[in-house]
């Protein structure tokens, strides 16, 4: 009997390597431009790797195809960087900045794109309830998330648009890091002049 329990234990085990061992990821060059990187995803199963691998390209081509139009002066860079694979979860951050001839700065954009693991799905806000129930709370809300953009702001000595009045619905841009935070992404301009950069605000901290 102790024989069998352990020849179980150890398949067990061996099972949860496998399928914690099974996904990849590497890096691919968009349009054969070193300027454009991304990731290619291999999780075993070639129906959610299609399913995640085109939206990811999407949003590259989306990128160059922002890049490419007049003037051709414009010049760009895509980098990625995988924020958290846990869970059944898979984040990734895309970070695009344009640069104008003649422009006094570049323009910045960072997409977040999350896919669940098991079907290739494209995450949204929609499924953060189906994620966990404590992004039902009223801090998760649009109020809450002010009520934290406000106070991540003040500490970080950030000027806000003094035409802010709070958020009617929460950023579409929202991904996990390692430890599973929550983080929402705003833009430039979005509620800050340009000098305050990409503000990225892990709404899990207090």
């Amino acid at each position: 009997m102790k024989k069998i329990f352990c020849t179980m234990i150890l398949l067990t085990m061996l099972a949860f390597q496998n399928i914690c061992g099974a996904m990849e990821i590497e890096p691919a060059n968009y349009n054969g431009t070193f300027d454009y990187n991304y990731p290619v995803v291999k999780t075993g199963n070639a129906h959610v790797d299609s399913m995640i691998n085109e939206k990811i390209l999407e949003r590259v081509k989306d990128f160059f195809s922002a890049s490419s139009q007049p003037p051709n002066s414009i010049t760009s860079i895509v980098n990625y960087r995988i924020t958290c694979s846990k869970k059944n979860i898979l984040s990734i951050t895309l970070l695009c900045s344009h640069y104008n001839e003649g422009a006094a700065h570049p323009s910045n954009y960072k997409a977040a794109l999350n896919f669940d693991t098991r079907t290739g799905k494209l995450l949204g806000l929609g499924d953060l309830k189906k994620i966990s129930s404590e992004y039902a709370k009223a801090e998760y809300s649009p109020k809450g998330i002010t009520k934290k953009l406000l106070a991540y702001a003040k500490k970080n000595e950030i000027y806000l648009f003094p035409e802010f009045k709070g958020l009617e619905s929460l950023p579409e841009n929202f991904y996990f890091d390692e430890n599973f935070h929550l983080h929402f992404i705003f833009q430039e301009y979005d509620v800050a002049p340009y000098a305050a950069g990409i503000i990225d605000l892990d709404a899990t901290l207090d």
